[in-house]
C-alpha cells in the first residue's frame, strides 16, 4: 500500500447516495455502548442421565475466554483440555475459538473467544450458546440465557444453583460415562472395584455442593486487564489488537485507560449543540427542498458566502473568494454530511435524505448517529489509523505522545516506516481527522498541524462513543 503521495484534501470514502431518497433504519440514533447487566445461565452437561446442570449469574460484559474460565469452575472440569464456543443462528454456525487454536490452525470462519462479549451471542432470554470441552472425550454443553438481571450491585459470577457432581476427566465422554454409572449402580458388576479406584474414594455422582462451587468462583482472580476491557467494550480496538501484538506497542497501552472505555456515553443537549453547530446549521439551509449546485456540482457562491458568514472556524477563511474549490472548509462539511448519509445529490441539487431530515433538529440523535459511523474508510489501514487518532483524542494524549503511539502503531501493522509513520497514518486517516476537525474537536488546529491540548472536554467524549460503537 503507498499513501505517500501527499495530501490528497478532499479524500472520497463512501459513495454518492442513490438519486432515491434512502434513508437509515434509525439504527445509528440508539444510544451507544452496551449497558451492563447480570445475566442468569443455564449450563447443561449435554447427554447426561440423570441431568448435569448448573444455573449462573455472570455480568454481561465477560468475555468468552473469561466464561471458560467460570464454566470450568462452576461444572467441576479441571481445564486440562482444549475447548471451543460456537453458535449456530440463520442456518450457519459460527465458532469462537482459543487463541492457541487460531494460531496453530486459522480459518477465516473462527473469531477469537478473547473478542467477544457474552451479551453479543446471547442476546435475550432463550439465547444458546454451545461449549465443548475436550474434543477426545466430546463434552459438550448447553448454556441458555434464562432471565436478564438489571440489578449490578453484585458483579461476581455466582451459582445459584445445580445438580449432580461433574464427571471425572477423561472417562471417555457421555456413553462411558453412562456406563460407569450402570456399573456404579450394580454391586455385583466385577468391574466396580476398578470403577471406584478410578474415581477415588471421595467421588460422588450425585452430590453437589453450591457453596463450595461459590468458594472455587470467588477466588477466581477475575481482575481485568486495561486490554480485556477495551476489547470488551470497544469493537474498533478489538480489530486493532486482532493484528498487533501489545508488547509492541506500549505507548499505545499507555492510552488504553485514559480513554475510560468502560463509562457508558452521556451526552446532553447542550453538548450536542455545540458539537454538531456546523451540521445541524448545514442540514438546516438546505432545508425541506435543497440547493441548486453550480454546473460543475459546486455549492454556488451565495451559501459559500453565507458560511463565510455564520460559521466560525479554527483558522479563518482566507482570501476573498465565494467559491467552494477555494475553501477546504466547505467542501469538508459537504463530504461530512454526505459520508454519514445525511445529504444526497440529484438532478443538480444538494438535497437531505430522509434521515438528515429526522436528524436536523435532533442533536442530541446527530450526535450518536455521526458517532456510529466512524471511523470512516472502506479500507483497512484507513480504519485502523482512525481508530489510533480516536484512541488519542479520547485518552487526551499530548501531541508527543501520540506521535510516539502512532510510529509505533503503524510500524507494528506493517504498512509505514518509522520516520513517516506520523505522516502515513494521519493521511490514511484523513476522512476521520477531518470530520473531527470539522466539529471542533481538535480545538482551532486544522489536520492536527498544533498539539491537541486545547480540544473541548466534550470531544474525549464523542472519541469515545465512536470507539464504542
Amino acid at each position: 500500500m503507498s499513501i505517500r503521495t501527499g495530501r490528497v484534501r478532499h479524500l472520497s470514502v463512501v459513495p454518492d447516495l442513490p438519486d432515491t431518497d434512502e434513508s437509515s433504519d434509525g439504527g445509528g440514533t440508539k444510544p451507544t455502548g452496551r449497558g451492563l447487566v447480570n445475566l442468569v445461565l443455564r449450563v447443561t452437561v449435554d447427554h447426561t442421565r440423570p441431568q448435569i446442570w448448573r444455573r449462573l449469574r455472570v455480568r454481561s460484559d465477560l468475555l468468552l475466554s473469561e466464561l471458560h474460565s467460570v464454566l470450568q469452575c462452576a461444572v467441576g472440569w479441571e481445564d486440562r483440555h482444549m475447548h471451543a464456543f460456537s453458535l449456530r443462528a440463520a442456518g450457519s454456525t459460527r465458532r469462537f475459538e482459543m487463541a492457541q487454536t487460531l494460531d496453530d490452525e486459522p480459518r477465516a470462519e473462527a473469531a477469537s473467544e478473547e473478542r467477544v462479549r457474552i451479551d453479543e451471542v446471547l442476546t435475550s432470554p432463550g439465547s444458546v450458546l454451545a461449549y465443548e470441552y475436550d474434543f477426545g472425550d466430546g463434552w459438550t454443553h448447553t448454556v441458555e440465557l434464562e432471565q436478564i438481571d438489571s440489578d449490578i450491585d453484585d458483579l461476581r459470577s455466582v451459582c445459584l444453583d445445580g445438580a449432580r457432581a461433574c464427571p471425572p476427566e477423561d472417562c471417555g465422554g457421555p456413553s462411558h460415562y453412562a456406563q460407569d454409572l450402570e456399573i456404579a449402580h450394580d454391586p455385583a458388576d466385577p468391574e466396580l472395584p476398578a470403577l471406584l479406584s478410578r474415581w477415588g474414594p471421595g467421588f460422588n455422582p450425585a452430590r453437589f455442593d453450591v457453596d463450595a462451587v461459590n468458594r472455587k468462583l470467588f477466588s477466581l482472580d477475575t481482575g481485568r486487564s486495561v486490554l480485556a476491557e477495551a476489547v470488551a467494550t470497544a469493537p474498533a480496538v478489538g480489530k486493532l489488537f486482532d493484528r498487533i501484538r501489545p508488547t509492541e506497542v506500549p505507548s499505545l497501552m499507555a492510552l488504553l485507560p485514559r480513554c475510560e472505555l468502560t463509562v457508558e456515553s452521556s451526552v446532553d443537549l447542550p453538548v450536542a449543540e455545540i458539537a454538531m453547530s456546523k451540521l445541524t446549521w448545514f442540514l438546516r439551509m438546505i432545508g425541506e427542498d435543497g440547493v441548486a449546485l453550480t454546473d460543475a456540482g459546486y455549492l454556488k457562491p451565495a451559501l459559500v458566502a453565507a458560511m463565510r458568514k455564520e460559521l466560525e472556524w479554527g483558522l479563518g477563511w482566507v482570501g476573498a473568494s465565494n467559491r467552494e474549490i477555494d475553501h477546504h472548509q466547505v467542501t469538508d462539511l459537504r463530504e461530512a454530511a454526505r459520508n454519514l448519509g445525511l445529504t444526497r445529490t440529484s438532478k443538480g441539487r444538494l438535497l437531505r435524505t430522509r434521515l438528515g431530515s429526522s436528524l436536523a433538529e435532533d442533536p442530541v440523535g446527530l450526535w450518536r448517529h455521526a458517532a456510529t459511523r466512524l471511523p470512516l474508510g472502506k479500507q483497512t489501514y484507513e480504519t485502523d489509523a482512525a481508530t489510533l487518532f480516536l484512541i488519542a483524542l479520547a485518552a487526551s494524549a499530548s501531541a508527543d505522545h501520540r506521535n510516539e503511539m502512532l510510529i509505533e502503531t503503524v510500524a507494528e501493522l506493517g504498512w509505514a516506516s518509522e520516520d513517516s509513520g506520523v505522516f502515513d497514518a494521519q493521511f490514511a486517516a484523513q476522512a476521520t481527522v477531518s470530520f473531527l476537525d470539522l466539529i471542533g474537536a481538535h480545538g482551532p488546529s486544522f489536520y492536527f498541524r498544533e498539539g491537541v491540548s486545547d480540544s473541548p472536554s466534550w470531544s474525549r467524549r464523542f472519541a469515545r462513543d465512536a470507539l464504542l460503537t
